[in-house]
């Protein structure tokens, strides 16, 4: 289903809520201001929402999702990554604006919200809730905390010799408390950890990108018009189709973003109340820009970079480790400063992807279930630093399946509540 019809369906809504919005994409100047917001009475300040977002979806996808669309989709991969994140700006708009419609306020003060909120108060789904928060869950231990504590061991095994079963504690205890402090120690970590990681990030790019300035517009030559024609490499040895390249560039460009999940309505949900929903939904959406539209985009020059430089490493290099070769040819800590990024990255997910399994179990079963799903959470973190993890990435794709549906039913549902 991933290989076609979800594809097909995630970027037709995409279009569609473009066109329904009027472009709300025009709007990011206003936007990005309102990001930056520091008001948090009642509830996440803007800038909190925007770096739990973002920490759940800058993840090693960033860098090993782009890695993989130019192994396999070709230069023209990047492009379409790029087009999927500006029109997915408008659906996260939708979502989120959506999600803070039908918020619930708690006990102890503050709002929670998200798809599941939505299916039940507006369109009197419960079961259809119910079964929404239940594969959010499991995606939280799957895609939002083993796999990413597995990137973090073997990191850290293949860099600095460190055991994956001492990593896993390492990472485990910390960010264990930080998740069973509540959601105001969630929103302070983000706040600090998502900007540092990301320009940390960046400046690696911006570094080899200056260091290779004179490859810069054969790059961007390439990836453009590698993504309306054919092209080959090696002398013909390996070769790129349109087909591929849209296929790769826009998958990869909806896995990293999760615009259509729901997921970042659940923190828009956590915002103050002093912030409107369009307002909200505006912030959001410029959380889709910058993990797709600017850090993928990014990230996928570098790799274009490198691979015209050395186009040998489409065959000598694994699909998932371009942009780690790419860093190893910097003069100085090329390749410790990928490892820490992949680790930050790595650490902002489990973080940020906890609060939305928390939301979704405090939804199914109150307090108590919240408590157990919070130490399952934690053990899965060490868990998932010494399991194997094949299997895991393909439960992952198949629960994905659950999320997205109900998420899509929902928006279609109550689009004329939007507009």
């Amino acid at each position: 289903m991933w290989g076609g019809p979800l594809l097909i369906l995630l970027l037709g809504i995409h279009i569609y809520f473009t066109i329904r919005t009027k472009f709300v994409q025009r709007k990011l100047r206003k936007a990005l201001k309102y990001s930056l917001e520091g008001d948090s009475a009642g509830g996440m300040s803007a800038f909190g929402t925007l770096t739990t977002t973002l920490a759940a979806t800058l993840g090693t996808g960033n860098i090993i999702g782009v890695s993989t669309a130019v192994y396999l989709g070709g230069p023209g991969g990047v492009f379409w990554c790029w087009v999927t994140g500006l029109l997915g700006m408008a659906t996260t708009y939708a979502e989120t604006r959506l999600s803070c419609l039908y918020r619930d306020k708690q006990e102890e003060g503050h709002n929670v919200g998200g798809m599941m909120y939505v299916l039940e108060k507006a369109l009197g789904k419960k079961g259809l809730a119910m079964l929404y928060s239940f594969f959010i869950c499991l995606s939280a231990f799957c895609a939002g905390c083993t796999t990413q504590s597995n990137a973090i061991s073997e990191t850290c095994l293949d860099v600095w010799g460190i055991p994956k079963w001492v990593a896993g504690i390492v990472v485990a205890l910390p960010v264990g408390l930080v998740i069973l402090q509540g959601v105001k120690w969630i929103e302070q970590v983000c706040m600090a950890l998502v900007p540092a990681m990301a320009f940390l990030f960046l400046g690696g790019c911006a570094a080899y990108i200056i260091l290779h300035i004179s490859w810069l517009p054969e790059t961007v030559v390439t990836i453009v018009k590698s993504a309306f024609q054919a092209r080959s490499f090696l002398g013909g040895a390996v070769g790129f189709s349109v087909g591929m390249a849209v296929r790769y560039g826009v998958a990869r460009g909806l896995f990293t973003n999760e615009a259509g999940l729901g997921t970042s309505g659940i923190a828009a949900a956590s915002g103050s109340e002093r912030i409107s929903p369009e307002k909200q939904g505006l912030i959001s959406m410029t959380a889709t820009f910058w993990d797709t539209v600017v850090m993928c985009a990014i990230t996928g020059i570098v790799v274009v970079m490198f691979v015209l430089q050395k186009e040998s490493a489409l065959v000598d290099v694994s699909a998932g480790l371009l942009v780690k070769e790419a860093f190893g040819t910097l003069p100085l800590f090329g390749e410790e400063l990928i490892a820490i990024a992949t680790v930050c990255f790595a650490v902002a997910t489990l973080i940020g992807w906890s609060y939305f399994g928390q939301v979704a179990a405090e939804y199914m079963g109150g307090k108590e279930m919240l408590k157990k799903y919070q130490y399952i959470y934690v053990i899965m973190i060490f868990s998932g630093a010494v399991m194997p993890m094949g299997i895991v990435w393909e439960i992952t794709d198949f629960i994905n399946v659950f999320i997205l549906l109900p998420a899509v039913y929902a928006l279609l549902k109550c689009r004329k509540m939007l507009f």
